[in-house]
């Protein structure tokens, strides 16, 4: 008996893995997100907030991002830059964390986004104001 005790022990202790642990959380996407964006520019082809269609504030820019974190967003008239990276804060979620200064429109966008999905030509974020239960999504695609 006590050595199917220790038999099932061994098992279960065996079972366990590191990766179980909530600190170690596997960020493939934001690792796919910084070799991806670097390439290229890309537009917002999609933004609503609270189911509100708002990718007309954007339309008209073209965003850069850059391997040492910055992100220039540019039209005609005017231009902004900011950051973006990775932000670890939570061991549920990977988070996209973009920031400009907060200038309208781009104060709308200036938060740590969830990552929905991403491939090389669209990245899907999401957000969700944990008071107001509003949901916004961002999805850039590539020019």
């Amino acid at each position: 008996m006590k050595k199917i005790i220790l038999i099932l022990s061994i098992i279960v202790l065996a079972s366990c893995s590191s990766k179980d642990d909530p600190g170690d959380i596997q960020n493939t996407q934001f690792q796919d997100i910084q070799t991806i964006l670097p390439q290229g520019t890309w537009s917002i082809s999609s933004y609503t907030k609270g189911g509100t269609d708002q990718t007309i504030n954007f339309e008209s820019f073209v965003f850069t991002f850059n391997e040492d974190g910055s992100v220039s967003a540019e039209n005609n008239l005017f231009s902004e830059s900011g950051t973006w990276g990775y932000d670890n804060i939570t061991s549920v979620e990977e988070k996209f964390n973009l920031q400009f200064n907060q200038t309208t429109p781009f104060d709308l966008i200036s938060k740590n986004w969830t990552i929905v999905s991403t491939n090389n030509t669209e990245v899907s974020l999401e957000f969700t104001n944990e008071s107001s239960g509003e949901s916004e999504m961002l999805t850039f695609s590539k020019l």
